[in-house]
This record gives structure tokens, sequence and C-alpha cells, in this order.
């Protein structure tokens, strides 16, 4: 069985609300693989900021595989316009629920979020994860996602020891981290687990400043699931190494320029 893989599309910065662009875009991204049905696509988050388009794309991409597995990444969150906060009710997850609603109409297409699928002997196991937030002061300043992630109206402030003075954000960053590590806590034995965020810190192909940003618990639980695989996304920087007996394989698009020479990765699975 073939898996191809694929992150951090960002449809947006190539196409919005233009279906005759997502259309070719589409095309452009499978060009090699159009004459031809292949078994599995992983898409691993940050698909774009607007449901409408983002379901349009998967659907257009789900012409070509038997299935499609997908989970969210921290953009899939984001409420850019005050239309689209009104539209939301300020919640972020009522986005995600939408967003999920929509895409598991398509008959191929399943949205993990926590839950474990078996397809033709392998077993995967996806959700977006969450990193864990020390110093709301420098995620605040550092990370968008204090900025257009919302689950409320009004801000939520917050001290940390090494803050010094009230931070405002615009979601409960500490509660998302605890959802997300619960749904984790509970896979046993899997074959490949699938997130946005990247399971361990991986300061030889991403700025050490921003280790801060990535789960804490991957190794424990690689360790103790032991997956032949985890695909993740974030750091839009390709990955292929192995850790402790699990690939770890990252194959972001990002944004334009930023993989010039991008194609969709295709992984032989046993």
């Amino acid at each position: 069985m073939t898996l191809d893989i694929i992150s951090d599309i960002h449809l947006d910065f190539y196409s919005r609300f233009n279906r005759v662009k997502t259309q070719s875009f589409a095309k452009k991204l499978i060009d090699s693989k159009r004459n031809k049905i292949f078994d599995i696509l992983v898409i691993a988050g940050d698909i774009g900021h607007y449901n409408d388009d983002n379901v349009y794309l998967i659907e257009l991409l789900s012409r070509y595989y038997e299935k499609v597995f997908i989970t969210f990444g921290n953009h899939d969150l984001y409420l850019l316009s005050s239309k689209y906060l009104e539209k939301y009710n300020h919640n972020s997850f009522n986005r995600l629920k939408e967003f999920k609603e929509m895409v598991e109409k398509i008959d191929n297409v399943i949205f993990l979020d926590g839950q474990k699928v078996e397809y033709k002997g392998i077993t995967f196991w996806g959700s977006g994860l969450w990193y864990e937030v020390n110093s709301v002061k420098h995620w605040s300043g550092y990370m968008n996602d204090a900025r257009y992630i919302y689950d409320r109206k009004e801000s939520y402030k917050i001290v940390f020891p090494y803050d010094y003075y009230p931070v405002k954000y615009n979601f409960n960053v500490f509660s998302l981290y605890e959802k997300e590590l619960e749904k984790i806590n509970r896979l046993d034995k899997t074959d490949i687990i699938i997130s946005h965020m990247p399971p361990v810190v991986l300061s030889n192909v991403y700025d050490i400043s921003n280790t801060y940003f990535f789960v804490p618990y991957g190794e424990e639980v690689i360790e103790r699931v032991k997956p032949k695989m985890w695909i993740f996304g974030h750091i839009h920087s390709k990955v292929y190494k192995k850790f402790n007996g699990c690939e770890l394989i990252c194959n972001p698009l990002g944004y334009p320029e930023e993989n010039e020479k991008f194609v969709i990765e295709s992984i032989k699975v046993n």
C-alpha cells in the first residue's frame, strides 16, 4: 500500500475564493498521478483559512485516491475577519466542527480527530495535537495563534511566573493542549500516527528558538505506542528520519517560494 503525504497547503496563498484557480492548483499537485487511482492521501493539517475553499480542494484531490485521511492544523482554526468571527460566533472550534461535517460528506474522506481507523490491515490514528505554552508573553508575541484563534468574545488574561504582567489572548490554549493530550493518552498500539504538530524537537531542521512550539510528549508516545510511522506538518521543512524505530515524515508545501520543487511524497507501507 502507498501513502501520498502532504501538509501545510495554505490554499488561500495560491487560490482564494476562485474555483478555477483551485482546480488548476489541484491538478498541479497531482499532475504525475492523474491517470491512476492511488491508495491513500494523508493531509497533515494547515489546509487553509476558509472552509469552503478547503473542502473544494479536498473533494478534487479525493478523486485520485481510494481513501483520504485528514487532520487539522493551527491555521485551520483561524478566524481572520469580522465576517468570519460573526459567522462562527467568535469560536474557532465551530469552524472546525463545520469543516469536519463538510469533509465527512465526501465518501472516501476520513477526518481524524482522536480515533483509530483500520484500512487494508493498517491502523491509523490522528489528531491535530498541540504544543505546551510556558510563557504567554513569548507565545502571544510570536505565534499568530494568539491573535486569530478564538473560543469566546472576551479576551483571557493570565500572568505566568516569567511574564510579570498579564497578557490578553483569545482562546484557552491550555485547555486545547489538555484536550489533545487526553486524546493521544488513550491511544494503544497503532501503525501510523498523523498529526499537525511535530512529535519531537527537530532543531536541526528548524530554528532552535521555535522548538518551544512542538509537542513535548511525542517521545513517550513513540515508546508506548510503537508506531511504524508518524506523519506531521507545521514546520514547513521536509523531514524523513528514524527516531526510536519510528519513521518521522513531514512533506510540507508551505507558502509560495518556500518549497518550489515540491512533489507529493509517496511512501510504501507493509
